[in-house]
């Protein structure tokens, strides 16, 4: 039995089509395993970006689905308004904070990595209520960041093609700033130099807002939808010490970098930094059921006393809900028997070094980067300026690596790389080899 076409056009998402090279009933994806797709007419792929960059555990994991069945049975949903919780909840918090780095021990779950993001940024003002320094509302972000989908965090994106619909709902004094990126921006000079150059930047911006409005500074580890930019080691160490210097909270978007993805099982670890509020979602349950959270330091938590009686960040009407919690249970369990943030460090290194050897050298590619499952190829034209190559001619690497077997993420400037965890060195190089062909059958056709 096949999906009806004419049922396809019912979804919202059929109106921002944008495979059209190919039909509605050609992208039903029908069932999953491992690191591989088949779609309801029988293509087999190989899934080069997760989903988003969110299936870390792999496709088709029995024992989450086992944990989903047997605590819809048990417990399927209750609210956690009104102090109610469940134990899948507190389980899931406890276990959490043995992963998080520091002191960071206080979840609040959600339900999507945009929601995180708004709850992270609630945490945060009701904590200067707290304290008493009710100016402080303001959120410094970064170009090119991406924090959600809704109103609120459509205040901190900073790719202004998503937001421009919204400019009038967006509240005024949200600056953005750039990142280090280091291939576009390093120059002759250092990564070093680079970083202290943003980091002038970063604590400008926020002197000029005025210290005493700014709540807190969002950001990505890994830039993700700007294009995989990856700012160099110490940039975080850089923004820690100015937030702590002018009294505003840090905000670790760790939506895409979280669980593994990095090859830590969070990306601030590449820098030895604890954000004061670190945002979670993905590869939380690894996409099985929808989940996510703000998970907060003991210093935000401290400013609340334990007996209080009135509700600050409110929960949603999903928040910590059981059958997610206990999917997110058996998604870490998984994560630390099979090693899969140790795996994502060593295919990692084997994609990233795998990419650099094929394609490296050719004319079109500017860079090749990468941290742990985090890969991209960066274009650029091919007559030796160094300029990003069009949109359009990277947005067909897509087709190319589709017709090769494999579904990659070809957007911007850059072609995305962020398979499974789970996925081996074969697989590995699988995908190397059909990344390798479609940027030099690309290449060919450019330069003919």
């Amino acid at each position: 039995m096949t999906t009806n076409p004419d049922a396809i056009k019912h979804l919202w998402t059929h109106k921002t089509q944008d495979h059209g090279w190919l039909a509605d009933e050609d992208l039903v994806v029908d069932r999953a395993e491992g690191v591989w797709v088949w779609t309801e007419k029988g293509t087999k792929l190989l899934d080069g970006f997760a989903g988003l960059a969110v299936v870390n555990a792999g496709h088709g994991r029995r024992e989450i689905a086992e944990a989903i069945a047997e605590q819809t049975v048990r417990l399927a949903y209750y609210p956690t308004t009104r102090q109610f919780s469940n134990r899948p909840a507190a389980e899931l918090a406890a276990k959490l904070a043995t992963l998080t780095p520091g002191d960071l021990d206080y979840t609040m779950f959600a339900v999507s990595g945009s929601e995180a993001n708004e709850r992270a940024m609630q945490m945060a003002r009701h904590y200067w209520l707290a304290k008493g320094k009710s100016n402080k509302h303001k959120v410094i972000s970064l170009e090119g960041g991406y924090h959600g989908a809704t109103v609120g965090t459509f205040a901190i994106c900073g790719l202004p093609h998503m937001t421009q619909a919204y400019a009038p709902l967006q509240p005024a004094g949200f600056a953005k700033v750039k990142p280090p990126y280091p291939f576009r921006d390093r120059g002759t000079g250092t990564d070093a130099e680079l970083v202290e150059r943003r980091a002038r930047e970063l604590r400008e911006a926020i002197e000029k807002e005025g210290p005493d409005t700014v709540s807190a500074v969002i950001m990505e580890p890994v830039i993700s939808s700007g294009g995989f930019v990856m700012p160099p080691i110490g940039w975080l160490t850089a923004v820690r010490k100015i937030c702590d210097d002018l009294e505003v909270l840090m905000i670790a978007d760790e939506v895409i970098t979280g669980f593994g993805r990095t090859g830590r099982w969070f990306a601030v670890e590449h820098d030895g930094v604890v954000p004061d509020i670190m945002s979670v979602a993905k590869g939380i349950t690894s996409g099985y059921i929808p989940l996510s959270a703000a998970i907060a330091r003991r210093k935000l938590a401290d400013a609340f006393p334990e007996d209080a009686k009135q509700e600050n960040v409110h929960p949603n009407t999903y928040a910590a809900h059981p059958v997610a919690c206990a999917a997110g249970l058996a998604n870490l369990k998984i994560m630390e028997k099979d090693n899969l943030v140790a795996n994502a460090e060593a295919m990692g290194g084997r994609l990233l070094e795998g990419l650099q050897h094929a394609v490296g050298k050719k004319t079109i590619v500017g860079e090749v980067r990468g941290r742990g499952l985090m890969v991209c190829a960066e274009l650029v034209k091919p007559d030796g300026s160094g300029q990003p190559l069009d949109g359009a001619e990277v947005a067909k690497l897509d087709r190319k690596a589709w017709d090769r077997g494999a579904i990659v993420y070809a957007r911007g400037q850059v072609v995305r790389l962020a398979p499974p965890l789970c996925i081996t060195r074969d697989e590995v190089d699988k995908l190397v080899d059909i990344v390798a062909a479609s940027i030099g059958e690309l290449e060919n056709e450019l330069t003919r």
